[in-house]
């Protein structure tokens, strides 16, 4: 996959139909849910997103670039100290 970078985000379709994907890399979890635009979701810890706490929201435009910004998004999240 690693279209848009190295969190295999699926393609933009997905996120036209309102639809949701949820991944994790060690103790990072996050959400992206399409709809007038995209939302990512992100907390850390071994827990659902519905009982998280401290969850980071961030908007983005629901376009292909967004995709890739996403992607570095979830980099930069990731790498954060908490």
């Amino acid at each position: 996959m690693l279209k848009y970078g190295s969190w295999d985000l699926p393609g933009l379709d997905y996120f036209q139909f309102k639809n949701t994907f949820k991944g994790s890399r060690e103790d990072f979890r996050f959400a992206v849910t399409g709809s007038d635009d995209i939302k990512v979701l992100s907390w850390r810890g071994n827990v659902c997103l519905e009982l998280a706490e401290d969850i980071e929201e961030k908007h983005f435009e629901l376009n292909e670039k967004s995709l890739y910004d996403i992607n570095q998004y979830l980099s930069d999240e990731f790498k954060r100290e908490v």
